[in-house]
């Protein structure tokens, strides 16, 4: 049948509405046609508030254990505390941190934060607490022209005698560090007694062979007296008793000393070494009186070289920590109790503020400090003020190997607000069983990182390296070219041992140039480790680190040296690179065929590159279209793992060939809400 179109008169649609009104005048009892329903769809939208946008600064923190291994899970959770210049800090959401935030169970031991403001340099101070392992923090500092940082964090298991780094760390209960049979009885005021009123005792001692050698590198006892209280601090800060007999967990760090000097003499730099997790790490600040017999104090920047270091935790059943052990006395005259560390300092160790005390029969504290910070009786030039090393006559002081009477100074370590304080002086005295270490016992009022320590500084007559505190050099190949410089870890020790600094390849942004931040005042090693192999050749122009052709560990008397210089690698020629895009962003995980889906929503947040060993490459802030470039990535097989701040785990891509051309886009999935809407876009019929 053929259809014709035309148009309606006007007199045609008067009688056709004519009809239909007759017809319903004159048919009232017939049921008019049923109205059609309205088409609907299932429309897929994105949750309100989903996407994140880029905040002013970005940091991230790799937290391990002592094998490497990722930390963090649901079963060993890392609690993250932000405990000094946190009002800027927020979530990577822009937000401010909850209680999920600021705990790891993700399993990739990742913890990220930004900062809403960044004007000047900032420096925060974050701790890192898990079951089973003794705390520790990392101080990250973010500038206008270096806000996104990457940092790694160590914690030591409270279980370990490590075959590749000298640490032993032990937890016994105190029932178990009664000697001759005593038994221990815990009191309702927090008192440890034993039947004999004998001392309960605890030993460490880190053993290591050499060939068909064995020998002590060091080692810690702890004394405790019985009838020391054992007082934890409450939210309010009030002192209480533990609610149960503790447990005592002791880690001893070598400085390793020995093997630092095997390394020195062979040119070659240790992989791993105990000082990497020194708490906190080498660099610091601390408060420095201005001047002799003065109260006024200066915060000034400097290093640790360290005779060795113990962690010391007394815990009760449900996680309180000892803080100090009561008093005897009362008002003024209150005294507070104390209890025995005495650590074992391998005899090779190099002392970097040789003053000496003469006196060995009289190691009262007092009397020890009073003389330490005399300039009068300063030996080769040095005393101390405040625990800090300070030079007599203006002069360099020269560092030498530990003698009997050396004073060593003594710093504290509060792992819960990682904070660092100075408290008194040791002696090294003679250890009459064992001729490779000597003895310095100090008695402690509180628990913490317990550390015997050379504050070293940058006075005025030491020089700088710029009003910035910085070394800054660059870098290239063989063949000059600069561009693309191959990923390295970067490696600064003492050359008397006691220090080290390790920067991770994947905390750098850039590889064709490196900054030293801070750097330290005392002659030092450096490195380039690529896959734990030097790969230095020297300093150009430098006739001291000659470019010869052949890898040499840079050895500079002041690193300030360095400032500016061009240091060249032995390998030839870069390795081929390309620019890897990446885009991050939300996409709907619960939509069904047929409904009208929300689009992908940019987002920005972190990730991580991921080589085919699963090793941390580098990391990028996405911005807010959800954009970034992995710069002069190597070609080969990666990975991209991705924070999702929504549900607060990690979205890894699949594997992929770095490639300038392809753009790899990563989907956070996200339930989004799924609603019933008409149609757009029809008409509706029905009846009269």
């Amino acid at each position: 049948m053929e259809i014709h179109k035309f148009k309606l008169t006007q007199l045609a649609i008067a009688l056709g509405l004519t009809a239909t009104l007759a017809a319903c005048s004159s048919d009232n009892d017939k049921t008019p046609p049923p109205i059609e329903p309205t088409p609907t769809q299932k429309v897929v939208e994105l949750p309100a508030g989903t996407t994140s946008e880029k905040q002013a600064g970005f940091f991230t923190v790799v937290v391990k254990d002592s094998e490497g291994n990722s930390l963090g899970s649901a079963d060993v959770p890392i609690t993250v505390k932000i405990t000094k210049n946190s009002a800027n800090v927020v979530s990577t959401k822009g937000e401010a941190l909850t209680a999920d935030d600021l705990t790891i169970t993700n399993g990739a031991g990742l913890f990220a934060a930004s900062l809403s403001e960044l004007t000047a340099e900032t420096s925060i101070t974050v701790n890192f607490t898990a079951p089973g392992y003794f705390n520790n923090s990392k101080v990250i500092t973010l500038s206008v022209d270096d806000s996104e940082v990457a940092e790694t964090v160590t914690l030591v298991s409270r279980s370990i005698d490590a075959d590749n780094v000298a640490i032993v760390s032990e937890e016994k209960s105190v029932n178990d560090l009664a000697e001759n049979g005593a038994t221990v009885t815990f009191k309702e005021d927090g008192s440890l007694e034993t039947s004999d009123g004998s001392a309960l005792k605890l030993a460490k001692t880190v053993t290591k062979t050499n060939g068909s050698a064995t020998s002590d590198k060091g080692g810690v006892q702890i004394s405790i007296p019985s009838g020391s209280k054992m007082l934890a601090k409450n939210e309010a800060g009030e002192l209480v008793p533990l609610t149960s007999a503790p447990s005592l967990a002791v880690a001893y760090f070598n400085n390793e000393a020995s093997s630092s000097a095997a390394a020195n003499d062979n040119n070659e730099s240790r992989p791993e070494s105990a000082l990497d997790y020194f708490p906190g790490g080498l660099d610091l600040a601390v408060s420095v009186p201005t001047a002799d017999n003065v109260t006024t104090e200066v915060t000034t920047t400097g290093s640790f070289t360290t005779a060795g270091f113990v962690a010391i935790e007394l815990t009760d059943d449900a996680g309180n920590k000892v803080k100090e052990f009561g008093s005897t006395g009362d008002g003024d005259n209150a005294t507070k109790n104390s209890i025995e560390v005495k650590m074992q300092v391998e005899v090779k160790t190099s002392n970097a503020c040789p003053m000496t005390y003469a006196d060995l029969d009289n190691l009262d504290q007092a009397t020890v400090a009073a003389f330490a910070v005399d300039a009068s009786k300063s030996t080769d030039s040095a005393y101390f003020r405040k625990g800090a090393c300070v030079s007599s006559d203006g002069s360099a002081i020269a560092t030498r190997q530990i003698k009997a009477g050396d004073i060593i100074p003594v710093w504290s370590y509060d792992a819960d607000e990682a904070q660092w304080a100075f408290e008194s002086y040791g002696v090294a005295q003679v250890n009459a069983d064992n001729a490779d270490v000597f003895d310095v016992a100090v008695q402690v009022t509180h628990l913490s990182y317990w550390n015997l320590d050379f504050f070293n500084w940058r006075e005025p007559n030491f020089g700088q390296c710029g009003d910035d505190r910085k070394v800054q050099f660059d870098i290239k190949y063989a063949d000059g070219s600069t561009d693309n410089v191959t990923a390295f870890d970067l490696l600064v020790e003492s050359q008397s041992g006691g220090y080290r600094k390790l920067k991770r390849g994947y905390e750098f942004r850039y590889y064709n140039k490196s900054t030293i931040a801070n750097p330290p005042s005392f002659s030092v090693f450096m490195s380039l480790l690529n896959n734990g192999t030097n790969i230095i050749d020297g300093i150009e122009g430098d006739a001291n680190n000659p470019v010869d052709a052949s890898a040499s560990r840079l050895k500079l008397n002041d690193i300030c040296e360095l400032d500016g210089k061009k240091l060249v690698l032995t390998l030839d020629t870069a390795p081929a690179r390309v620019d890897q895009k990446i885009k991050t962003q939300y996409a709907c995980s619960n939509n069904a065929e047929g409904d009208v889906e929300a689009p992908p929503a940019a987002t920005s947040t972190y990730a991580y590159l991921i080589d085919s060993s699963n090793n941390y490459v580098t990391y990028s802030y996405t911005a807010n279209d959800g954009t970034a470039t992995f710069s002069n990535v190597v070609e080969g097989d990666y990975k991209v793992r991705v924070w999702d701040q929504v549900s607060r785990t990690y979205v890894t891509s699949p594997d992929f060939a770095a490639s300038a051309t392809n753009e790899v886009v990563i989907d956070l999935p996200i339930e989004c809400t799924i609603t019933e809407k008409p149609v757009t876009g029809t008409g509706t019929t029905g009846g009269s």
